[in-house]
C-alpha cells in the first residue's frame, strides 16, 4: 500500500479496503504464516550450481580472475513508526530515523537471498550486526577456501571478505585503486538491487 508496514494501521487498511479490522489482522497472520512456511525453503545454503552460475556472472561483469567472489553482502536500515518506548534513543540510526538493521547476503546473478540478519538496532554499524549472521560465523559452510563475499566499505576485509579501497584523508585513491572500486561496484550494487526488491 506504499507505506512499508510503518505508516497504515489496520483500521486504515479495513477502511480503505472496506473490510473489518478483524479481517485485516486475520489475513495479515494468514500471509505471515504462509511466507514463514516457506523460509527454508527460500533461504539457505547456495547450492553448487548456484555459486556456478553467481561465478559465470561476475566472470561476464567484470573478469575471470573475480569469478570466485560468488556472493555479496549490504545492510539497511528498516524504519519503525515511532520511537520505542525502551531504549528508544539507540534505535536512532544516521539517516534520523528510528529503525532495526537488516543484513542481506545475496547471490548477485540472480539475487536470491541466501543468508540475513535482522534485529540489530539501527544505531549498529553495519559490520557488527555482519558479525552476527551465519555467513559471517560460519563462513566455511558457505565459502569454498578461494572463494569471497564482496561488500562495500563499511566491512572489514579478509582473506574470504573483499571490500573497496577507503580514500585516506588528506590523499585520493591511486588509478588503480579507483579501478578496482569501480569494478567492484558493479557487483556489489546487486545487494542495493536485491534491497529495494525487498523495500516494494
Amino acid at each position: 500500500l506504499g507505506h512499508y508496514g510503518n505508516g497504515f494501521t489496520p483500521a486504515d487498511i479495513a477502511d480503505w479496503a472496506g473490510l473489518s479490522v478483524g479481517t485485516v489482522v486475520n489475513s495479515t497472520n494468514r500471509c505471515m504464516i504462509a511466507i514463514l512456511s516457506l523460509h527454508d525453503e527460500v533461504v539457505g545454503h547456495p547450492t553448487q550450481e548456484e555459486k556456478d552460475s553467481a561465478k559465470a556472472w561476475v566472470e561476464n561483469q567484470v573478469c575471470a580472475e573475480w569469478r570466485n567472489g560468488c556472493l555479496a553482502v549490504d545492510g539497511t536500515n528498516i524504519p519503525l513508526f515511532q520511537k520505542p518506548s525502551h531504549f528508544g534513543e539507540t534505535f536512532f540510526d544516521r539517516k534520523s530515523n528510528y529503525s532495526l538493521n537488516c543484513q542481506a547476503i545475496i547471490l548477485p546473478h540472480n539475487l536470491k537471498i541466501i543468508d540475513y540478519g535482522l534485529g540489530h538496532i539501527g544505531s549498529t554499524h553495519d559490520s557488527s550486526a555482519f558479525q552476527d549472521t551465519l555467513t559471517s560465523q560460519k563462513h566455511k559452510d558457505f565459502l569454498n577456501e578461494d572463494e569471497w563475499i564482496w561488500a562495500d566499505s563499511a566491512y572489514p576485509i579478509t582473506s574470504w571478505c573483499v571490500a573497496p579501497f577507503k580514500q585516506p584523508p588528506g590523499c585520493s585513491l591511486t588509478t588503480r585503486q579507483s579501478q578496482f572500486n569501480y569494478h567492484l561496484s558493479h557487483i556489489h550494487i546487486r545487494c542495493e538491487h536485491a534491497i529495494g526488491l525487498l523495500k516494494i
